[in-house]
């Protein structure tokens, strides 16, 4: 089974090596779907509690990037690089990490299966 989350956050950077205007200072609200993928636990019912997902992405991901400049952390920041970076992040607390989604804008997608 896969259990999917959605999280935002807005942020700003620039892409040093783009030849068009991503070149220059913006900023996105991204949008994160987190997907993990296991049993389901005949005693609680779940593969995680949503809280405690929550816990992990916002403590791990979100309140890190969230109107943050990206570059800062991550200088070559496309939306392929971010989303590596978000799974490094994610990987060792969530072993049932299985996919995530991130969006850029609301037609602008990469999407990371793993390492």
């Amino acid at each position: 089974m896969i259990l999917r989350k959605e999280y935002g956050f807005e942020a700003a950077h620039f892409i040093y090596n783009h030849p068009g205007k991503c070149r220059n200072l913006h900023g996105h609200s991204y949008k994160l779907f987190v997907s993990l993928e296991g049993q389901v636990n005949p005693e609680t019912g779940m593969i995680i509690d949503f809280d405690d997902l929550s816990k992990i992405v916002l403590e791990k991901v979100i309140q890190r990037l969230d109107h943050r400049f990206l570059n800062d952390l991550i200088p070559l920041s496309t939306a392929e690089n971010i989303s590596t970076w978000i799974w490094e992040q994610l990987k060792p607390d969530l072993p049932g990490l299985s996919q995530l989604e991130l969006f850029e804008t609301t037609d602008n997608c990469v999407i990371h299966r793993g390492v």
